[in-house]
């Protein structure tokens, strides 16, 4: 028999067994995407995964660097958008596989191998990325690559082996069980995004009454973050030419402050920070880093950056500030900003647009993930990451600076 004709026999028969793994895998893989993308809006906070020990501090995994550097978008849609919609299509043509009679299954078959085709290529070159350009992986990333090549290998076992069932036969009893088993898989899959969801969303609830607990303790006992590797620079690499300054350049005390402007925290640890640069703008030197934490806060710190040059950076930061929301600040009230700071909206927005200070931001954060900085806001203070961040104790730690004492523990 000519290998056309077996082909086409073989797309047009029916695998239970096969299909039924090539299903299961479709809902994994939106389960893994529906992950990352809560994980996304968490801003990472404990890592790649969540409560997990990877990507929670300075090592090869930072899923919110791979989620917001080169490659993750296609036609300006977001990767974890393409991936719903990617393991959506595919389990939908695996139930039409089902569903539909022989003569259109063959044409089915052909479309989700398609589908598999486009996606185990695209799957490798995200995977090349994140070893080569952006130097740094995402677990959630590499775990949708594993789930399309499996399915990619289970569309190849489809076309080599011969069909369970002939074309066009296939009983009442099979057929209730597939419908039963496609039922339960999609039920399971729901039930875990739903408790997914209901379980980051109290975790998250409950971080504020966490840190509020924490911060009366700490109010008595003021830390530096023991856990990081103080920079044996006193933090001067760490500073360039670019960076947002603010106090005495010829101070021997440097604070730096990495910050998302989309981050509550660093909404909240705003207000002190402007107390201690009030406090000390004359004997320290104040360096502001913006650190995105996701792809929605780029246009926000570019903007930032033209700010910064015609000294509006604070006026822009707090109206940033004042507009936070969960879906970040679009253009249209980056405008605005602009005009009720008297910067020109158009130069802005044109600026923004063709991504001016985009490299120079995404390189700064690869730098501060590879000397510890994991989270926002971070404090450095002449190199030494700071654990209590209270205002008490960060006027202490820059008095110790002073001295050249810090680097112990002190009473605030």
């Amino acid at each position: 028999m000519p290998l056309v004709q077996v082909l086409r026999e073989r797309l047009r028969g029916y695998r239970p067994r096969l299909e039924a793994m090539v299903f299961g895998l479709s809902l994994l893989g939106i389960l893994d995407v529906v992950h990352l993308l809560i994980q996304q809006e968490r801003s990472f906070a404990d890592g790649c995964l969540g409560g997990s020990a990877f990507g929670a501090g300075p090592s090869m995994f930072d899923c919110a660097a791979v989620t917001t550097g080169a490659g993750s978008t296609l036609l300006g849609v977001p990767n974890t958008i393409w991936g719903l919609a990617f393991y959506g299509m595919v389990g939908v043509l695996t139930i039409a596989v089902f569903w539909v009679v022989p003569r259109i299954r063959k044409w089915v078959h052909g479309a989700r191998l398609g589908a598999l085709t486009g996606g185990i290529a695209y799957s490798v070159y995200l995977a090349y990325l994140q070893i080569g350009p952006l130097d740094t992986l995402c677990l959630l990333c590499l775990g949708s690559s594993l789930i399309t090549t499996f399915l990619f290998a289970g569309q190849v076992a489809l076309l080599a082996s011969s069909p369970t069932l002939p074309p066009d036969s296939m009983s009442s009893r099979l057929a209730k069980r597939q419908v039963a088993l496609f039922a339960y898989l999609i039920a399971a899959a729901a039930v875990l995004v739903g408790a997914d969801l209901v379980y980051f969303d109290e975790t998250s609830a409950a971080a504020p009454q966490a840190r509020s607990a924490s911060g009366s303790a700490a109010s008595a006992q003021c830390e530096l973050d023991d856990s990081k590797t103080p920079l044996q620079d006193q933090g001067s690499s760490l500073v360039g030419f670019q960076d947002i300054t603010e106090g005495s350049n010829e101070s021997g005390v440097t604070v730096v402050e990495y910050f998302d402007p989309n981050c509550p925290h660093c909404k909240d640890f705003h207000q002190v920070m402007k107390r201690v640069v009030d406090a000390h703008r004359d004997e320290v030197r104040f360096v502001y880093k913006p650190f995105p934490l996701r792809r929605s806060s780029l246009p926000e710190i570019q903007a930032l950056y033209v700010a910064a040059q015609s000294d509006k950076f604070a006026e822009m930061l707090e109206a940033q500030y004042a507009r936070q929301g969960p879906g970040g600040i679009g253009m249209g009230d980056l405008r605005t900003i602009a005009e009720e700071i008297d910067l020109d909206p158009g130069v802005l927005s044109e600026r923004v647009e063709q991504n001016e200070y985009r490299d120079q931001v995404l390189q700064q954060r690869k730098r501060a993930v590879k000397v510890g900085v994991d989270s926002t806001p971070t404090v450095l203070i002449n190199g030494h990451f700071v654990e209590s961040r209270t205002q008490e104790c960060l006027n202490t730690f820059i008095e110790q600076a002073k001295d050249g004492t810090l680097g112990g523990t002190a009473s605030g």
